[in-house]
């Protein structure tokens, strides 16, 4: 019989070592300057007065180093005002008012001479140019300003650049959502105008969250409306190129484009509307202290319906695109180094497979799949300016 309790005490300490709780009686955030206590807490999405696991607060610290205005977040936990009870305190290392991403890696293809970057295997990121300024304002607010460059994401929406000015507003009404307004200037060869630009995101658990995204874009014969919506599983620990965790989202697109025929076909007049389904999934395993392997997942099916004062009918349209990537990097810094930002080499390679049909005047036309394979190697380093990718690579 006391060999019987023994082992069951023995066998009940590993459990309880796992669903140790902490009460998290206060927060505080220390070396912060410009960055508001109250916005760093609630993208923590933790609260006061809430008891947390081990590895709920691990969840939390890796949310937080996601966050663009954060280089990294030091978690610790001191006594509170009883036993029992817990003060965690977070030591934030800040990103600088100046913020910059440039993600430049040049692919050479033979056939169709240099590409580029990302072109055609959609790039690692949405956005291969961003630079402006970052202010703080209040509580819960930052106003932004800068220079955005082309998103490269999808079929039959219209990509531009633009000058922005936009103002984010973090816990909405207490409930860990942000709400993001912008207003932009395309830079276009043909002119154009300010267009608005909404992004609400609202978090449904620790790691997963919705955003939805309204975009327009107004240029000298071309006005386009875009909606999105997608859900997200988060759990990676850096914002542009992370080392560790794993990212899975999907969602719907739709577009609607409106051509006047001015910048274009004398007198052309154009209608367009699409809508399809993206998804993508990604998983990062850090091998050691320095390395990192990590390999993705994307796919997108869009349909679009044209019409034409040229066209008699119209045309539909649509496509499918799918790629598998593979990568490998090394960091050439300490993890007590990487406080302070990173600076590591990796390489990539990546196999995309475009097809497209075309259906017009009741004909349908099978288009040529399009088959791509492109190797790279770059050079990524991260400071409290921002992130730079700087490679070349070879497509076939």
């Amino acid at each position: 019989m006391i060999r019987t309790l023994i082992l069951l005490l023995l066998a009940a300490v590993p459990l309880s070592a796992q669903d140790a709780q902490f009460f998290i009686e206060r927060i505080e955030v220390r070396n912060h300057k410009r960055v508001s206590k109250d916005v760093i807490v609630a993208e923590s999405r933790l609260r006061e007065g809430r008891a947390y696991s081990e590895e709920e607060l691990r969840d939390a610290s890796t949310r937080l180093g996601r966050l663009p205005f954060l280089l990294s977040t030091e978690f610790a936990l001191e006594k509170g005002s009883e036993r029992g009870r817990h003060v965690l305190v977070l030591t934030v290392h800040e990103t600088r008012p100046f913020f910059y991403l440039i993600d430049a890696v040049a692919y050479f293809d033979p056939q169709q001479g240099p590409l580029t970057a990302d072109e055609d295997s959609r790039g690692a990121t949405s956005e291969n140019l961003a630079l402006g300024f970052r202010w703080f304002v209040g509580r819960r607010g930052a106003l932004h300003v800068g220079l955005s460059g082309i998103d490269r994401n999808r079929e039959f929406a219209r990509e531009y650049g633009a000058f922005s000015v936009g103002y984010t507003q973090y816990d909405l009404f207490g409930t860990r959502a942000f709400a993001t307004l912008n207003v932009r200037q395309p830079i276009e060869p043909s002119g154009g105008r300010l267009s608005p630009q909404l992004v609400v995101g609202v978090p449904l658990s620790a790691n997963q969250t919705v955003t939805v995204l309204y975009d327009e874009l107004h240029t000298r014969g071309l006005d386009q409306r875009l909606v999105t919506a997608r859900w997200s599983y988060n759990t990676t620990n850096e914002p542009f190129f992370p080392t560790r965790g794993s990212l899975v989202y999907a969602g719907p697109v739709a577009g609607w484009l409106d051509g006047t025929g001015r910048g274009n076909s004398r007198g052309l007049v154009t209608h367009s509307n699409f809508i399809g389904v993206e998804g993508g999934a990604a998983r990062y395993f850090e091998l050691a202290e320095r390395d990192t392997v990590w390999s993705d997942l994307r796919a997108e099916w869009a349909r679009n319906d044209y019409r034409a004062s040229d066209v008699p009918g119209g045309r539909d349209e649509s496509t499918r695109y799918g790629s598998i990537g593979l990568g490998y990097s090394r960091s050439l810094w300490s993890r007590e180094q990487r406080a302070n930002g990173d600076s590591r080499f990796e390489l990539t390679g990546r196999y995309s497979r475009r097809s497209r049909s075309l259906e017009e005047q009741s004909v349908v036309f099978t288009g040529r799949d399009r088959e791509v394979a492109q190797v790279a190697g770059a050079w990524v380093r991260r400071s409290s300016w921002g992130t730079l990718r700087l490679g070349v690579g070879y497509a076939w």
